[in-house]
């Protein structure tokens, strides 16, 4: 299959078809990224909770972009 192929299948995808690929896609380029896995894991390791964000400021900075 060609990327012209994989192209055209993603254009008929639903929309939360294509965000599942897009966050595979993102998953994958980084996986081998040594920076930005260290950097996942410095955030996962945060145990001060004054560093966290509340669910409502996430979804506002989410929706920011």
């Amino acid at each position: 299959m060609s990327v012209m192929d994989l192209k055209r299948e993603l254009t008929a995808l639903s929309a939360n078809e294509k965000a599942e690929v897009a966050a595979f896609l993102f998953q994958l380029r980084r996986k081998d990224d040594a920076d930005y896995q260290a950097t996942i894991k410095r955030r996962l390791d945060d145990k001060d909770p004054s560093h966290w964000l509340t669910p409502d400021e996430f979804e506002r900075r989410l929706n920011q972009n």
